[in-house]
């Protein structure tokens, strides 16, 4: 009686192997919880980055708001919630801080005024608990283009 037992356990071992069954779950090159890249455009990307531009503000002594200039690089990963791995450059608007204002709406500062800040973020985000936090913004001002001359070509 214990033989057709073990031809079924047998048989499903041996289909286990063939394509298009649970083999093909391992397959995938992402382990879980490893960080992987996503899309710029993605729109959680940006409200993670919108995230980051209000942490940026609020922390910064500028009387003028900041605002994404351009999203260069997005990771996510998956750890008790989401987290947003970013690399941006922020930049400075005509907009400040002591008035009302839907900053999609204000537009970035002419030279000489203009500042530009590169910053990595990470930012977590825990929607069943409706938690988002900015755990990591570390930012720096790129330096101005030097306004180099030759007076030679204006005698």
């Amino acid at each position: 009686m214990a033989a057709p037992w073990s031809l079924v356990i047998l048989l499903f071992l041996s289909a286990s192997g063939s394509p298009g069954t649970f083999s093909d779950i391992r397959s995938t090159t992402v382990d879980p919880g490893f960080p992987r890249n996503a899309s710029t455009n993605d729109p959680e990307v940006k409200k993670a980055m919108r995230l980051t531009v209000y942490a940026f503000n609020n922390m910064s002594n500028d009387i003028y708001l900041s605002k994404e200039l351009e999203i260069q690089k997005a990771m996510i990963q998956v750890v008790k919630g989401i987290k947003y791995m970013l690399l941006a450059k922020l930049a400075r608007t005509v907009c400040k801080k002591n008035t009302e204002y839907i900053l999609d709406q204000c537009e970035f500062q002419k030279e000489p005024l203009k500042k530009v800040f590169t910053c990595y973020s990470e930012v977590w985000k825990i929607s069943w608990l409706h938690f988002e936090k900015v755990s990591v913004l570390e930012c720096s001002q790129v330096p101005a283009r030097p306004r180099t001359q030759d007076h030679r070509q204006l005698l």
